[in-house]
């Protein structure tokens, strides 16, 4: 697994990162506003899994107020253009983590 690093990522390494995430490399935590507005909208996890194995960067990697690099993927499965807005955060190490590093799914989008 890559580290996550404290100067700018290069668009290879962000897309890295998502690739972790949708292989179970790296920790995934869905915010409550991205389930709400999942359950809203009818979209599943694998869904949202799928788009962030396959899909591209639409809007590229940048950091955040909350001084977290996010960026968002867009991806077509089963019938629907998802949009997946992804922040990742840094934190010490946990017991039984991967170092403290997560990615949040802040928000997925339809169309």
């Amino acid at each position: 697994m890559s580290k996550l690093a404290g100067i700018k990522p290069t668009p290879r390494q962000a897309m890295e990162w998502v690739k972790e995430v949708g292989n179970g490399q790296r920790r995934l935590v869905f915010s409550e506003q991205a389930e709400a507005r999942m359950k809203n909208r009818y979209i599943g996890r694998r869904q949202v899994l799928e788009t962030l194995k396959n899909g591209l960067v639409s809007e590229p990697l940048h950091k955040d107020a909350g001084d977290d690099w996010r960026c968002n993927l867009s991806w077509f499965y089963a019938g629907a253009r998802l949009t997946v807005g992804v922040i990742f955060k840094l934190g010490d190490a946990q017991e039984g983590g991967a170092g403290g590093e997560l990615a949040v799914v802040a928000t997925v989008v339809e169309g």
